[in-house]
Order: structure tokens, then sequence, then C-alpha cells
């Protein structure tokens, strides 16, 4: 559930980076932008340490569109710093790759972070049909669960399913988190090429 709301947030503040670029054409963008890019940031940090700390994937250095801008390159010499900070910051890849990451967080990535806990649940349902069976009949009539159509005489194989959805959901829970946070640097980039 954290990573699916770390992906929400990051949307919310990837949308508010693309129209404060949209603002840029009114100057109110070239303050925006260096706020918004840096918050999006630490949300990029954060998804990288919860990949390390809870799957033993190693971070990315982060570096470049957040908290440490990047060294100013040479626009104009007249330029005024926010205007040339803000230049700086849309050059540096990091921006363009944690943008597209934020995109991906709660849609794929999101998903694929909650399809464990969606095994344990529905599992879970699968487990108390047949103790539920009775009260809920009438709701039930003519549905399925999974593959199997339920009537009194079939909730012990929907249980029975339940069973494997669970023990599935339990076993696969680690590899598909891991490939969550794997998805995540890959869009990020490797280590030592974020710049």
């Amino acid at each position: 559930m954290t990573l699916l709301g770390l992906g929400l947030v990051s949307a919310v503040t990837s949308w508010l980076l693309l129209i404060a670029m949209c603002l840029l054409f009114v100057w109110l963008g070239f303050a925006l932008v260096p706020v918004a890019t840096r918050a999006l940031h630490a949300l990029t940090n954060r998804q990288l340490q919860l990949g390390r700390r809870w799957f033993g994937v190693p971070p990315t250095a982060p570096a470049g569109s957040g908290a440490a801008l990047p060294a100013l390159r040479s626009t104009s010499g007249s330029a005024p710093p926010l205007v040339r900070r803000t230049l700086s910051v849309l050059r540096a890849p990091a921006t363009w790759r944690e943008l597209g990451w934020a995109q991906l967080a709660p849609t794929f990535l999101g998903v694929l972070a909650l399809l464990p806990f969606a095994l344990l649940v529905h599992g879970s349902l699968g487990i108390a049909l047949p103790y539920l069976w009775e009260s809920v009949a009438p709701a039930f009539d003519g549905a399925w669960f999974l593959f199997v159509p339920l009537s009194s005489h079939t909730t012990h194989v929907a249980a029975g399913v339940g069973v494997a959805e669970v023990l599935l959901g339990l076993w696969a829970g680690p590899y598909v988190l891991r490939a969550q946070s794997r998805a995540s640097q890959a869009v990020l980039g490797p280590s030592g090429t974020r710049e």
C-alpha cells in the first residue's frame, strides 16, 4: 500500500511539474519548476530507499534534479540566476527520467505492487465462502469464484482455490515486489548514469 500511495503522490507531483513547465511562458514557471523538481526528486529517492530496505535491491545514486541541483551551464551571462537554475534543471536527464517514472509509478508499478495483496484478499474470500455461503447465497447466485461456479456444493472447491491463491500470494510477493523495485530502477537509470 505504501508503494501505491507513493506512486499516486509522485504522479500528482509530476503533473504539478508539467503545469509549472507550461507556466514558463508567463515567468511563474521559473520559480515553480525547481521546487516541483525537488519534490519529485525526494519521492524518487524514497522509492529507491524502500527498494533497498524492503527487497534488497541496491539503489541507484540519485543526483541532478532535486536537492542538489546540477552545475549551472553557461546560457547567457545576463540571464538571471533563477532562469539559469531552471534551465539547468530542465537539461538534466535525471529530471526527465524521474518524470517518466512518476507516470508509471501509480499505474503499472502500482498495480504490480498490489498484486500479492490482491491474491491474499481474494484467496481469503474463497476460504471464507463455505462458512458464509448461506448468508451470501442470494447475492452470489450464478456467480463464479475464478473458474468455480458457486453453489452450495462447490464452495469447498472455491475454498481450495482460495488456499492456493493465498499460498501463491505469499510465495510470489517478495519476487513481485523485487521486480517492481527493479523496474523502478530501470526507468530511473542504472547506477552511475543518473546525471
